[in-house]
């Protein structure tokens, strides 16, 4: 079918969502020939995949067949990361161990510092707009909060923090074309070095923090995890705790300059956030997709997917499905249910799901108060290039003509 979808320009990264429609509706299950992948659209088909992990395999890597190469820059790539790229039963043993120290507990008992954090980059954000300086969403408030909160729970001390924001952009998926491989290889081993060194550390002088609970735990056996394991699982959350979160923030903000409407309704009753973030996740998720590979000849929608396929799975498309989900192109506040595909589904379904939902609900209890006060420029900023990932890597905003930074809300 003379499909092709314009996965790397400016256009796609703008709005895929027409391409995504035509895809749905004229070729759920397409082959991409310059890319050598396949894509799936529609939400049953998706779903149908990442319920079956025996025949599509999470060996391949997130990024898949759209892994920035590393030509010559050797190191350029964070490496094997654990049980994002393992299947049964190795994932199995991981996500059992990691599910105990990973805990919706320990999570939730973060939610009075993430709180703390989000009232600093507010305070901040209203000194920068009384001194006059430039003030940018992404830089000021959706990165820095995921970015602290993973630090202090993997108990990265505060000495590092300098180099928190760099290796945060460095290292992530959606990094493009703002740094060269030497640079990405760079930050791969400052936070490679950094962590390894922590993880030492904590075998002898344990403290409150997730890697001291990552060296101590084991299974039922008493097995432990690996060094490389440790390592890994490290260096997963960094990252992946880090730019989801990012992007659901920013990816929100925007829904709300859209609909000054919803912002007013979630800011008259509160207690309508978490439901503004399942359907924000929904309506603009910060994942496209991810990828998974055949792991023998299969047919599905009448197409033949060969052993050792790539398969891009489109989260996104899959919540924008009308088979699926009633007027879908609508943000819908009161939508239910909404079992969105934003987090995946099934044995891979996203650990940190508690925490970036956590974080986004207290990020949106501060930003409700401030947005009303701040002009968003998105037509200035610079959208994170990769296909894989839906976000911004700059959204410069500015304090309101009239409006007192300095005020109580």
């Amino acid at each position: 079918m003379g499909i092709e979808i314009p996965l790397l320009t400016p256009e796609y990264a703008a709005d895929p969502r027409p391409a995504w429609k035509r895809l749905r509706g004229e070729a759920p299950v397409l082959w991409s020939e310059p890319f050598g992948f396949w894509v799936v659209s529609k939400y049953d088909d998706v779903v149908m995949m990442l319920k079956n992990p025996d025949d599509f395999s999470s060996s391949i890597g997130s990024a898949g067949g759209l892994a920035p190469q590393a030509d010559g820059g050797a190191g350029a790539g964070v490496g094997f990361l654990p049980m994002i790229q393992h299947d049964p039963p190795d994932h199995t043993r991981l996500r059992g161990l990691l599910s105990r120290v990973f805990s919706p507990r320990r999570i939730s008992d973060m939610e009075p510092r993430i709180r703390g954090i989000a009232a600093d980059l507010v305070a901040e954000i209203r000194r920068k707009a009384e001194a006059g300086e430039s003030l940018d969403l992404y830089r000021d408030f959706a990165s820095p909060l995921p970015v602290i909160v993973i630090a202090e729970m993997l108990g990265v001390p505060a000495t590092e923090r300098e180099r928190l924001g760099f290796w945060a952009d460095a290292t992530g998926i959606g990094s493009g074309g703002r740094y060269s491989l030497d640079v990405r290889a760079r930050a791969v081993k400052q936070i490679d070095a950094c962590l390894a060194g922590l993880i030492e550390k904590r075998r002898s002088e344990p403290e409150d923090d997730l890697i001291s609970a990552l060296v101590q735990i084991s299974d039922e056996d008493g097995n432990r995890l690996r060094s490389n394991e440790l390592l890994g699982f490290c260096k997963l959350l960094w990252i992946a705790g880090n730019e989801t979160t990012t992007n659901l923030i920013s990816n929100a903000s925007l829904i709300l300059r859209e609909r000054p409407d919803l912002l007013d309704e979630l800011r008259a009753n509160g207690s309508l956030i978490p439901a503004f973030v399942e359907e924000a996740l929904r309506y603009e998720g910060p994942v496209n997709g991810l990828f998974r590979v055949a792991t023998r000849d299969l047919e599905i929608q009448g197409q033949r997917i060969g052993k050792g396929q790539p398969v891009w799975l489109l989260f996104s498309s899959a919540n924008r499905d009308g088979d699926h989900f009633p007027d879908p192109d609508r943000f819908d506040l009161h939508r239910k249910p909404n079992d969105h595909l934003a987090f995946g589904f099934g044995i891979h379904f996203c650990l940190g799901a508690a925490l970036a939902r956590l974080e986004a609900r207290v990020a949106f209890e501060a930003l409700t108060e401030i947005l009303p006060s701040l002009e968003l420029y998105p037509e200035q900023g610079e959208r994170i290039p990769t296909p894989i990932l839906r976000g911004w890597l700059k959204l410069p905003m500015t304090w309101k003509e009239g409006a007192e930074a300095g005020a109580c809300p």
